[in-house]
């Protein structure tokens, strides 16, 4: 069906056999452990791709910013702000890190589902870590062990959104961290898209039915 009604598409199959081999929960879609391997393919076709899950619903087509900032960035996300990392992280996915949880009770989490990402020297070091966390079920599924941090003990585990904030910060310094009255306030990461694009490009709508995916488009 993509294929009858998107002429302009490219359709490539994600070899999930050729994987598993190496990686057997590779094929589970909800752990998302392809998603490093579908960026990486891309980035090596294209050199600067957007990448976004099938539930990302675009508002502007307005992407030159982001992308002209990000040939000196190289990898830009949209942070979460009052969502805490070590709130959204098993303990054992730090562990794999040689991190601990407390050392992200102030970073907040980012999407996974929405980015943009350059071919650089840097950006490979990135994917590089990456790919090797989804690679190990250790370091990205990790049964046995839970979220803990200030707020609750019970949060879900976000699987590639965790590993891929924890492999962000060792790149990138984190914004300054600020307390005003009760509040805790955090200046953007530099791998915050919001940084140099103010509006919303995008917002992810899960469940949504979408009446004319794929049809034709009706002469006015």
């Amino acid at each position: 069906m993509l294929r009858t009604k998107c002429a302009r598409c490219t359709i490539i199959k994600f070899p999930f056999s050729s994987i598993e081999k190496y990686a057997s929960h590779i094929g589970i879609l909800k752990y998302f452990a392809f998603k490093p391997f579908v960026i990486q393919d891309a980035l090596r076709r294209y050199g600067t791709i957007i990448y976004a899950d099938s539930s990302v619903r675009f508002n502007s087509n307005s992407f030159n910013p982001v992308l002209i900032d990000n040939y000196i960035r190289g990898f830009a996300v949209r942070e979460l702000p009052g969502h805490f990392l070590s709130c959204f992280t098993h303990t054992d996915t730090f562990t794999w890190f040689n991190q601990s949880y407390r050392n992200f009770e102030s970073i907040y989490i980012a999407e996974a589902g929405f980015l943009v990402v350059t071919d650089t020297f840097l950006t490979r070091l990135i994917m590089k870590a990456w790919l090797t966390c989804a690679l190990e079920s250790d370091c990205l599924i990790t049964h046995q062990s839970r979220t803990k941090c200030k707020e609750t003990s019970s949060s879900k585990h976000r699987y590639d959104q965790s590993a891929m904030i924890i492999i962000l910060t060792y790149f990138f310094f984190q914004g300054n961290k600020e307390t005003w009255g009760d509040q805790k306030l955090n200046d953007p990461a530099p791998y915050d898209m919001f940084t140099s694009v103010p509006k919303n490009l995008g917002d992810i709508i899960r469940g949504a039915y979408e009446q004319y995916y794929l049809s034709r488009k009706q002469n006015s």
